[in-house]
């Protein structure tokens, strides 16, 4: 069922079979269809109609699809674009994928497939426009069984997760790959598991953690395996722990080198992992400072006028207290090494001074 019975899709192709079979499913389900032979034309159609989502072959003659979704992007930054490619032109999808693509089909493609990506993506690109008008963060996304997600992603976020998943699935061809939570919530997906039942899918990955877990905890190891890895007959599943609360799942053909998937997947953890280490950064609130009077070591301090009393020389200078720096950073072997003068730009407490400032804490002699 499609998302939204307006929703209006461009699909362009050069091939006039391609158009009409991708029409017609995508209008039985719901959907408004155009289509256009070229790039040049879809450009034509932009002009005058707006559409939700574009699905493009990649390779055309005249402008080619990762022209096209450049252009594209210009104009309409959020405006979702499927490519369609063949099996020898992932480098080419890779490039696509680090140009804004949201996902890619593979000819010859399913119609089970074709709908799933569609949906998906206007999904995604409706919830994004519900966060830029409204300026908050993402609605917790949800599991089949009602669960909510631990962390909330902001769309830039989102952005930033979706283009490392479509990128991982690029570089490895892989049928899907996932992100999910410890609670079995999809964060993000891209791809399709044929035939495959996600939520199942997640707490099977989510049971296989809770096993290694255990076993890592009989053989002594201070953390769970964080790296998982199974292997059929056609497929093999990769499974690697971002942090305690997310996994990155991807289901690749078992023709492709485990190496190639295992560097590919360490990148897209470290890209993920930054995100959401961001996300679940807590903001610390942000306590009344006080004023720190600025004296010069060769100049007296101004006494304190008596009550009633005319003040007797200028005002202490009130400046905004630095940022608390650490002993590493004071006193790095960079600024040794330079031959900073500490004395100029450090203040030289004596041991009384900085213990009663509270600096030194519980440390003792």
């Amino acid at each position: 069922m499609a998302v939204e019975p307006s929703a209006s899709i461009l699909v362009v192709d050069d091939s006039e079979a391609v158009c009409k079979a991708l029409r017609d499913v995508l209008t039985v389900s719901g959907y408004t269809v155009r289509t256009a032979p070229s790039g040049e034309r879809a450009m034509q159609i932009m002009e005058t109609a707006q559409m939700d989502l574009i699905i493009t072959d990649l390779k055309m003659s005249g402008m080619s699809g990762i022209q096209l979704l450049k252009k594209v992007k210009e104009k309409h930054p959020s405006l979702p674009v499927v490519i369609l490619t063949g099996f020898g032109d992932m480098d080419s999808v890779i490039e696509a994928m680090r140009s804004g693509v949201a996902d890619y089909l593979k000819k010859p493609f399913s119609i089970n497939e074709v709908l799933q990506v569609t949906e998906r993506e206007l999904k995604r690109s409706q919830q994004m426009q519900a966060v830029a008008m409204a300026a908050s963060l993402l609605p917790r996304a949800e599991s089949p069984a009602g669960q909510v997600a631990a962390i909330s992603f902001s769309a830039k976020d989102m952005e930033r997760i979706d283009a490392a998943l479509s990128e991982l699935r690029a570089q490895t061809t892989a049928d899907s790959v996932l992100l999910i939570e410890e609670g079995g919530c999809v964060v993000s997906s891209k791809g399709m598991l044929n035939g495959g039942n996600v939520p199942l899918l997640c707490a099977l990955i989510l049971s296989c953690r809770s096993t290694t877990t255990q076993v890592a905890s009989l053989l002594g190891e201070e953390k769970s395996f964080p790296l998982h890895y199974l292997e059929g007959q056609r497929v093999a599943v990769y499974a690697a722990e971002i942090n305690p609360i997310l996994i990155l799942v991807a289901v690749v053909p078992k023709s492709v080198k485990q190496g190639a998937v295992w560097v590919y997947a360490k990148k897209a953890v470290a890209d993920v992992e930054k995100v959401s280490a961001r996300a679940a950064q807590p903001v610390a609130p942000v306590a009344p400072a006080e004023a720190i009077v600025s004296t010069r070591v060769d100049e007296p301090t101004p006494p304190s006028p008596q009550s009633g009393s005319a003040p007797v020389g200028p005002e202490p200078a009130v400046t905004q207290p630095e940022p608390a720096a650490d002993f590493d950073t004071l006193f790095s072997e960079e600024m040794l090494a330079a031959g900073t003068d500490l004395a100029d730009s450090v203040q030289t407490l004596t041991w009384e001074e900085a213990m009663a400032r509270g600096l030194l804490g519980d440390m003792k002699l």
